[in-house]
């Protein structure tokens, strides 16, 4: 973790150098005088770390984007680290619209679909906790759900469905989720996912960036109640 911290701040540093170097010299050459410049302030925090088990022993990761891997690649030419791919489901969910959304009827870019006012707000959000999750293949399956969240007992799932998708099979034996027409209904349960961390993330990461997140409304059999929640839709080419 200190190693990488370290490389972080080192690509900052010296991309705020080369900054500083390419503005002065432009100052120079216009034969303008030269400003003070006031001293860069650091432009990021130190990166998230990540703990993994492993069937030895535990690991520890900083979580960095792309752009900082580049800073660090580009800053230490003489140094390779090694970087690790994170295959995880994607969730970006618009504040702006209802997008993504699960059905093929639906095109959540058109106007009727956006933010009709500043106040507006879609649901679930981003970062809201607890969220009802829409589960269709294996992790309809109480224990394994249980094992991939490390839960002490076994979860407690409602018999759900979903309006607007279809199942298709990948690879032969894996059940797939993908946009169908607003008539079309898929059968499956529901789970309260109740943190980012400790479940959501698990469930993201059991998914691998074959999936994404998305919204849907979820109707519970058991009440009849419709609740605005999330699923995982098939990424299809």
């Amino acid at each position: 973790m200190d190693l990488l911290t370290e490389l972080v701040s080192l690509a900052i540093e010296a991309a705020n150098e080369n900054k500083n170097n390419t503005l002065n010299i432009s100052l120079v050459n216009n034969n303008r005088p030269t400003p003070q410049l006031k001293p860069q302030k650091r432009l990021l925090e130190p990166p998230p770390v990540k703990t993994g088990e492993g069937e030895l022993s535990s690991a520890t990761f900083c979580l960095i984007k792309g752009t900082t891997r580049l800073a660090i690649l580009s800053a230490l030419p003489n140094y390779t680290p090694t970087f690790i791919h994170v295959n995880m489901a994607d969730k970006h969910l618009s504040n702006y619209s209802i997008s993504p959304y699960l059905c093929s009827d639906i095109n959540p870019t058109l106007p009727h679909h956006r933010a009709q006012s500043m106040d507006q707000i879609f649901l679930p959000t981003q970062n809201q906790y607890p969220v009802w999750y829409f589960f269709y293949g294996t992790l309809t399956d109480s224990e394994t759900l249980a094992w991939k969240l490390s839960l002490p007992g076994l979860p407690v799932l409602r018999r759900a469905m979903v309006k607007g998708g279809r199942i298709i099979m990948w690879g032969g034996k894996y059940k797939a989720l993908i946009d169908g027409p607003s008539s079309s209904i898929v059968d499956g349960w529901a789970y309260e996912v109740s943190s980012e961390e400790e479940e959501e993330e698990q469930l993201r990461y059991y998914e691998t960036d074959q999936y994404e997140v998305v919204r849907c409304e979820i109707h519970m059999v058991d009440s009849g109640d419709i609740v605005k929640g999330l699923t995982f839709r098939f990424i299809d080419n």
